[in-house]
């Protein structure tokens, strides 16, 4: 961990998280702050793809179908027409995997944007708005602090590219499987009726990539840390956050500035453990300082062990298939 720390690196992200927080905040107050530190994790995320080039209008139009997402999710509800939905998302996301670098990075955030939304009653049009901001903000301040050639052609090599609607007829059994599973990482927290539904199938989608390697392995490590995370927060809202606004910036403030560190390792436990903190931290606090109780982050624990014993359940089956 203390080895990938990268002060240039890890002064950007802040920097930028920041500047973006700041703008978000004056145009849309306490909830575009809140979206300007979240957008900063994903543009970098997508940003970091290519190492070499990139289009910055192709990551604000692909981040920007995560709005297209939520927007579903929030109308069709937890309904059959939803289940569809998500059932053909996460075939498609598994089906063209390892094809466009960004689509991959991006389909994740919007299969659990999408299931997020759900569980919303009302919507105020500074939520999208202030989302739409946070990642043209970030990407810009990204363009210009890191510089990285052009990418003319990225619509073309990417979204329109013939060869990411082919797929291999031999993968339609593992789309399957993957997609069924998390399907029921969401259908059953429905079905037994738990406090936020759609943390299990953040957590899948966290832990299980399509198509990757070693994935019983890198699964359960991705599970200890998350497991392992949603654990640490649950302790610091029971001990130390509570009211407390200056430890809550403080510690917010260093887990921003290590971020990047995070992100960064080959350790898929301390990375996932890392990701973890950061989104509960953020979504958590929201929730938490609107409704104060104690079953915000208790729930995280049991979800996760729902989702990641899905994830781990799915490794198995997919890795005997594979052979």
């Amino acid at each position: 961990m203390l080895k990938n720390i990268n002060f240039h690196n890890n002064g950007v992200f802040f920097l930028t998280t920041l500047i973006n927080s700041a703008i978000c905040y004056t145009l849309y107050g306490l909830v575009g702050a809140l979206f300007g530190v979240i957008t900063v994790l994903f543009a970098n995320i997508v940003y970091q793809a290519n190492d070499e080039k990139n289009n910055v209008f192709y990551m604000v139009f692909l981040l920007s179908m995560i709005i297209v997402g939520g927007s579903v999710g929030y109308f069709l509800k937890l309904s059959g027409p939803f289940y569809l939905f998500l059932f053909a998302t996460t075939y498609f996301y598994y089906i063209t995997f390892n094809k466009d670098p960004f689509i991959d990075r991006v389909m994740p955030f919007f299969i659990i944007f999408s299931c997020m939304a759900t569980t919303l009653t009302t919507v105020s049009i500074q939520l999208p708005l202030s989302f739409f901001t946070g990642i043209c903000v970030s990407l810009g301040v990204l363009t210009i602090l890191k510089h990285k050639k052009y990418d003319n052609n990225a619509f073309r090599n990417g979204l329109f590219s013939r060869e990411l609607y082919q797929s291999d007829h031999r993968l339609a059994l593992r789309a399957f499987i993957y997609t069924s599973f998390l399907f029921l990482s969401l259908a059953i927290p429905d079905y037994l009726g738990l406090y936020r539904v759609f943390w299990a199938p953040l957590t899948f989608a966290v832990l299980l990539r399509p198509m990757e390697v070693n994935i019983i392995k890198k699964t359960v490590h991705r599970f200890l840390g998350s497991l392992l995370g949603a654990i640490l927060v649950s302790f610091l809202f029971h001990f130390l956050l509570l009211k407390n606004i200056y430890i809550d910036l403080t510690l917010i403030s260093i887990v921003i500035f290590l971020m990047p560190s995070f992100l960064q390792s080959q350790n898929y436990l301390i990375k996932t453990f890392g990701i973890t903190i950061f989104v509960l931290l953020l979504l958590e606090e929201a929730d938490f300082w609107q409704d104060p109780t104690y079953l915000l982050p208790i729930s995280r624990i049991y979800e996760t062990l729902l989702g990641g014993s899905l994830a781990i359940c799915a490794s198995l089956v997919l890795k005997r298939v594979r052979k």
